[in-house]
């Protein structure tokens, strides 16, 4: 059986969610005041249960999708790369998300400034705090779109590249991306013809915390496979139009 990553994650959280309903519980069972930590350790515990259910529910279903495109069903393409192939993309990759990151960084970044300003300005003692808290801020965004960046490009790099395409998701070195269930939606897929290396581009929305959020999936297309792309690319478009 090949190995499913998203199965790992559910099987951790199985396990954090079994302690946490063994924690609510504890105080009771080793006589601890409710007001002396009792009720507290109950409390988190139970938040920590309900994050864990929630958790194990998505990932329920990201394994099954998973055992789905591994096993062949309702596959589209499978791709693998010679180790050219996939270092020029994996290099092309992060050279961008470098770039699109940071973008995005100097305009958080400008944001954050402007309001530390604004509130030194207006109370500099409040102010002044208020501008720490943003300096502070700054630097986890900082160390976040740099980490990221440098952790995909170390996966990409660590495992020769494997694509699998599906009605529903994608499975690209062992990072799944799916647009089925839970209010996730296919929006576009596009093909960069005349542009090397060719490129199957899905864009996708799924919901997070903060509302509705897209991500951009670059799929490239090894050499020999031009066709097939042309295929499935007709084959989304006429399924989104």
């Amino acid at each position: 059986m090949k190995d499913n990553p998203p199965r790992r994650t559910l099987n951790v959280w199985i396990v954090i969610t079994i302690l946490g309903i063994a924690a609510i519980f504890a105080p009771t069972i080793f006589g601890m005041d409710g007001f002396n930590g009792g009720y507290a350790i109950s409390t988190l515990s139970f938040m920590l249960v309900v994050t864990g259910i929630i958790v194990i529910i998505i990932y329920s279903g990201r394994v099954r999708t998973l055992d789905k495109i591994l096993n062949g069903d309702n596959l589209l393409a499978h791709w693998t790369y010679s180790p050219e192939e996939w270092n020029s993309y994996a290099d092309t990759q992060y050279k961008e998300e470098k770039r699109e990151k940071k973008a995005l960084f100097f305009i958080i970044a400008g944001f954050a400034l402007f309001f530390g300003v604004v509130f030194m300005i207006i109370d500099l003692e409040n102010g002044t705090f208020v501008m720490v808290l943003m300096l502070a801020l700054i630097a986890v965004i900082a160390f976040t779109a740099w980490f990221t960046a440098w952790y995909n490009y170390r996966e990409n790099k660590k495992y020769l590249g494997e694509t699998y395409i599906s009605e529903d998701a994608v499975y690209i070195n062992r990072q799944l991306h799916t647009w089925r269930g839970l209010g996730a939606k296919l929006d576009s897929v596009d093909l960069s013809e005349g542009k090397p290396p060719l490129l199957l581009r899905f864009v996708y929305s799924a919901p997070t915390r903060t509302g509705m959020q897209e991500y951009v999936l670059n799929i490239p297309v090894p050499k020999g496979q031009e066709e097939a792309a042309e295929k499935i690319f007709k084959h989304f478009k006429d399924a989104l139009s």
